[in-house]
C-alpha cells in the first residue's frame, strides 16, 4: 500500500514563527521610538524631587513671587522701600536655669531680658518659651527666650514663629559668637550658624538660614596666642562665667545689642546694619583695647 506522509504540521508551524517575528518587530520599533523620543520636563513641583522643587521656589521668589502666607519662607520687605522688614519677633538664645544665667553662652537671653526691663515688660512662661510684648517705634515687638537647652532651641522658636504667623526674615535672633572679639556686635541678614549649636537648631527647624541675627562676640580661649578649637575646651569656655573685666565688657555689649535691636525694630534691619556694622561695633569699654581674655 502506498503511504502518504502527512505535512499538516508544517503549515501550522510557519504561521506561529511568522507571528513571533512580527511581534519582535513591533517590540523593536517601540523600543527605538522610546529611545529617540524627546524627554518631557516636568512642570509640576509635586512631580519633581524635593531639592529641585526647592530650587524652583527660590528662583520664583527671586523673580518677585510671593510665598504662601502660612509658611515661614520668603522675603519680607517694607512696602515703601526695598529694605528688609522690621523684626516682629526677637529671640535671645541661652540655656535655662540659674546656673547658666551669667555664662558667656547666655548673652542672647540676657539681651532679651534687658529689652523687656527697658520697656517695663516681664517675660512670662508660655509652654517652652518665656515671652513678652513691647512697643518700639510705634510697632509691636514680641520677645522670646526658649526654655529648652541651647542645642534644642529650634523647635520652641519655630513653634513661636508659627503661632505669630511669621516668616523667617521677620525674626531677629540674638546669640553669642565665638569668632568675634569679646564685646563686638554685628548684624547679619542670614548665613550659617558659625559654630553656635543653638542657631544650627533654629536654622534646621525653620527650614532655612535667611534669618536676621545680632551676634555678640565672646571670642575663644587661647593657648599662647593661638585660638583653641578643641570642642571640649570650647564647650567649657562658653558654659563658664567670664572674668570680672570681661563681664564688664560683655555687659556693655549686651546694652549695645539691645540698642541695635531697638533701632532695627524702628528703622529696619538693613538700616541697623549700616549704622552698627559701619561703626566700631564694640562697646566703649572695649574700643582701643585688646579683647579681654581669661
Amino acid at each position: 500500500m502506498l503511504q502518504v506522509r502527512s505535512t499538516a504540521t508544517e503549515p501550522e508551524a510557519r504561521p506561529a514563527r511568522l507571528g513571533r517575528t512580527v511581534e519582535a518587530s513591533w517590540w523593536l520599533r517601540g523600543a527605538m521610538q522610546r529611545r529617540v523620543a524627546p524627554r518631557q520636563e516636568p512642570t509640576d513641583d509635586r512631580r519633581m524631587p524635593s531639592r529641585f522643587a526647592a530650587f524652583r521656589r527660590r528662583r520664583a521668589l527671586s523673580a518677585g513671587a510671593q510665598p504662601d502666607s502660612a509658611s515661614v519662607e520668603g522675603p519680607a520687605t517694607d512696602g515703601e522701600s526695598n529694605e528688609p522688614s522690621v523684626p516682629a519677633l526677637v529671640v535671645g538664645l541661652g540655656n535655662p536655669g540659674k546656673e547658666y544665667g551669667e555664662t558667656r553662652h547666655n548673652v542672647g537671653a540676657r539681651c532679651v531680658a534687658l529689652l523687656a526691663r527697658r520697656h517695663g515688660a516681664r517675660l512670662e512662661r508660655h509652654g517652652r518659651v518665656d515671652r513678652a510684648t513691647i512697643s518700639v517705634g510705634g510697632r509691636e515687638l514680641h520677645l522670646a527666650r526658649p526654655r529648652a537647652y541651647m542645642n534644642e532651641s529650634g523647635p520652641p522658636v519655630a513653634a513661636e514663629a508659627r503661632r505669630l504667623g511669621l516668616r523667617r526674615p521677620q525674626l531677629l535672633m540674638v546669640y553669642d559668637e565665638l569668632d568675634l572679639p569679646t564685646g563686638r556686635v554685628r548684624l547679619r541678614l542670614g548665613g550659617g550658624y558659625g559654630g553656635n549649636r543653638g542657631m544650627k537648631s533654629v536654622i534646621t527647624s525653620l527650614g532655612g538660614n535667611d534669618i536676621p541675627r545680632v551676634r555678640v562676640g565672646i571670642d575663644r580661649p587661647y593657648d599662647d596666642g593661638t585660638p583653641v578649637r578643641d570642642p571640649d575646651r570650647v564647650a567649657n569656655w562658653v558654659l563658664t562665667r567670664p572674668s570680672p573685666a570681661e563681664r564688664a565688657v560683655l555687659d556693655a555689649a549686651i546694652e549695645l545689642a539691645a540698642d541695635a535691636v531697638e533701632f532695627a525694630a524702628a528703622e529696619g534691619v538693613g538700616a541697623a546694619m549700616r549704622r552698627f556694622n559701619a561703626a566700631d561695633g564694640s562697646p566703649p569699654a572695649l574700643r582701643g583695647a585688646p579683647p579681654a581674655r581669661d
